[in-house]
């Protein structure tokens, strides 16, 4: 495959994936519960994958690597990798997608920390001061316009931060997997365990009534995000990352595309308005969060990353 085809379908992904935090918080909005969203949400991208696996003849490949990891892909799924997106949508409910989608970033911070917590693999003394810097910048988006932590949006920026922790858990936890694996059949097993958690748990909070509120737009919108958002991406994303003549740091840069056109979707679907302390903090956070991943000792953890 050309490199510039590879680009292009990684240029797609950050745009089909920064569309997402808006795009959510207007179904969770309409009242919509996060749990009753998700299952609806895994789905449907669970049906995607499943449908390309048999149109590209890999249902038997899968069969075999899920037999392999079926104990670790039954915890992950049914723990870290649930519960990190339903904090995350139980988190939008209380902040903006602006601020959800720049939270977003310090995953980064928690991978390279998360290695050295339980790998002992030692951070540089650059990490640490990109580290401090971006949480800097997180802080100064938490606060309102007299300089203090803003009631208003301070629940839903932690739940975002313990969402974006528990994904970099999992991304830890799930490396001896991704590297050996094909990351589509991974995320599709993963996808498996998290709809057989979510599914039967949605009707306890009312999947049946609630779906029966939603709207041809709403239906609209949670199909995107399902086939779109979860699917396609996920596959253009793979596809991009199997070109082994493209630097992963290359395609790990390309990722900030994502904060950008997630705060522009903000603005037009939802009517968010962007604050100079909004701008300055997105702009600290992603100067450090750009020091870390154009570093070469953290390729294959930013590469893991964005494998799922």
């Amino acid at each position: 495959m050309q490199k510039r085809t590879s680009y292009l379908l990684a240029i797609i992904t950050m745009i089909f994936w920064g569309t997402a935090f808006p795009f959510s918080k207007y179904i969770i909005d309409k009242s919509i519960n996060p749990i009753v969203f998700l299952a609806l949400r895994m789905s449907f991208a669970l049906l995607f994958c499943v449908v390309y696996l048999v149109a590209t003849k890999q249902i038997k490949e899968w069969g075999k690597m899920f037999k392999r990891h079926f104990w670790k892909l039954f915890a992950l799924g049914l723990t870290l990798y649930a519960c990190s997106y339903i904090v995350q949508y139980f988190g939008v409910r209380y902040t903006s997608a602006i601020n959800q989608t720049i939270i977003s970033n310090t995953t980064t911070f928690f991978v390279v920390l998360l290695n050295f917590i339980l790998y002992k693999r030692k951070p540089t003394k650059l990490f640490v001061i990109s580290m401090i810097t971006g949480f800097l910048g997180v802080l100064l988006i938490m606060l309102n316009d007299e300089m203090q932590i803003s009631a208003s949006t301070l629940k839903g920026d932690l739940l975002t931060l313990l969402s974006f922790f528990l994904w970099s858990l999992y991304v830890i936890l799930n490396r001896d997997i991704t590297t050996k694996e094909k990351p589509l059949l991974v995320t599709t097993s993963v996808f498996i365990w998290t709809c057989a958690l979510l599914v039967p748990l949605s009707f306890g909070f009312g999947i049946v009534e609630q779906i029966s509120t939603l709207t041809f737009l709403d239906w609209v919108v949670i199909a995107y995000l399902c086939i779109i958002c979860s699917g396609i991406a996920t596959l253009f994303y793979t596809i991009a990352l199997s070109n082994e003549t493209i630097p992963s740091e290359n395609l790990a840069l390309i990722s900030f595309l994502l904060p950008v056109v997630g705060i522009i979707t903000s603005i037009i679907v939802l009517g968010e308005a962007i604050t100079w302390r909004t701008i300055l903090g997105s702009m600290i956070v992603l100067a450090s969060v750009f020091i870390i991943e154009s570093k070469d000792e953290h390729k294959e953890e930013l590469t893991s990353m964005a494998n799922q």
